[in-house]
């Protein structure tokens, strides 16, 4: 901004001050609307700084809510983060706030999402309970945060295979970059999982008798 339109700013402010309804803005209000006329727009953070008013007093809400109303200033913008446009930019001036635009699913990003495209870019063909204890970060924050259809809608990892949980269900398996997805497969029938089931416990008691006999073994030996 301009010497002359910080001065003619300043004139505003104080004329401002002076002429709403009778009522006289604090002087946190005045350095507040000091510090927009004269490097707007500003967050929340900006304008602590710029005024010399605590960050605590303003994320309160009431000095630029109650300013909002006079019509002193307004929302100018926002400012996007990895969890969307959360922050409000300010201007001075009356006029409609600025929308808040709508946070998209390719927009996302957060410190949990690049590490597990680090993961996977030295470790391929993972699931998404192998990507967590590799990464670090908790298996249900990765499934409720949907991480992992964030990262897919980016195009930094694809699905690169799929695997059959105990139940049979297909499980995708991630691999970094923007490949071609693999086809999902059909789910297995009643009759499947149960076959699957009996072949388990077919195993399973073919390692329970083996595991018998030579602890039989065994204990024949020491006689």
């Amino acid at each position: 901004m301009s010497p002359a339109n910080r001065e003619e700013g300043a004139t505003t402010v104080e004329a401002r001050c002076l002429s709403l309804s009778g009522e006289r803005l604090t002087p946190a209000m005045q350095r507040i609307l000091a510090a927009l006329w004269s490097r707007s727009p500003l967050s929340v953070r900006e304008i602590a700084v710029h005024a010399c008013v605590a960050l605590t007093t303003l994320e309160g809400g009431s000095y630029l809510k109650k300013m909002r109303q006079m019509g002193l200033i307004r929302v100018e913008g926002w400012l996007k983060n990895h969890n969307g446009f959360t922050t409000p930019l300010y201007a001075p001036g009356s006029g409609p706030d600025c929308p808040r635009p709508k946070f998209m699913t390719e927009d996302r990003d957060s410190r949990g999402m690049a590490r597990i495209v680090a993961v996977l870019k030295s470790h391929d063909h993972l699931d998404y309970r192998e990507i967590a204890g590799i990464a670090g970060i908790s298996a249900n924050t990765i499934k409720n945060a949907r991480y992992m259809e964030s990262l897919l809608a980016q195009g930094r990892v694809h699905i690169s295979g799929w695997r059959r949980n105990r139940r049979g269900g297909p499980c995708p398996l991630y691999s970094a970059g923007d490949g071609d997805n693999a086809a999902r497969p059909s789910s297995l029938t009643r009759q499947e999982i149960m076959g699957r089931y009996r072949e388990r416990q077919k195993v399973l008691s073919g390692v329970a008798i083996s595991l018998e006999g030579q602890l039989k073994s065994m204990l024949g030996g020491r006689r």
